[in-house]
């Protein structure tokens, strides 16, 4: 038994070992990321993409006014004023000159450097001139038109007589009333 008992106390000397889980180990902890506080500047190089955006549609935008105030004031400004036409100056022109033989009210219808022409002289020849016949005229139609410039052709004849020849009248646009006034008269 003693045999026996040194193998029970050899047994007895060595703990008995059963299946145990291996020790727990820790995760392995990464350093945590910073996040930048509340008052820490952005990135720089953020910022400069940020302004450089911001500065071209501050350009895009300013252009654009750029070009609707100038339209506005060139176009909304003279052209889309002009309600008068060519036409209705040279009637009224060969109405007050050829018709009423009224020198002043056929003179309104002059451009500034026309205006101080006194037509009294042209009236008072057309009177001897005709004798018992009148003047007629009409076929008042513009053929040209630029900006504040116009062409107006007309034909002009003596009642009864030979037919009638076209006169051709170059207007300027002018502020004022009558906006269109006659610059040149030519006989064609």
């Amino acid at each position: 038994m003693p045999a026996d008992t040194a193998a029970q106390s050899s047994d007895a000397a060595e703990p008995v070992r059963t299946a145990e889980p291996p020790p727990a180990q820790v995760p392995r902890q990464e350093p945590a990321l910073r996040r930048p506080a509340p008052s820490d500047p952005p990135p720089a190089r953020d910022s400069g993409l940020l302004w450089s955006v911001v500065t071209a549609a501050a350009a895009v935008l300013f252009c654009a006014a750029l070009v609707f105030g100038a339209t506005r004031l060139f176009v909304g400004g003279t052209a889309a004023d002009v309600t008068d036409t060519p036409e209705r100056t040279v009637s009224a022109f060969l109405g007050a000159l050829l018709d009423e033989r009224d020198a002043d009210a056929a003179a309104a219808w002059l451009c500034t450097d026309k205006a101080d022409r006194d037509l009294s002289e042209a009236v008072a020849a057309m009177s001897a001139a005709e004798g018992d016949r009148g003047f007629e005229w009409g076929e008042v139609t513009e053929t040209g038109r630029s900006v504040g410039a116009a062409t107006v052709t007309a034909e002009i004849g003596i009642e009864g007589g030979a037919s009638p020849a076209t006169w051709e009248f170059t207007l300027v646009a002018e502020e004022g009333e009558p906006q269109w006034l006659i610059c040149g008269i030519a006989a064609g």
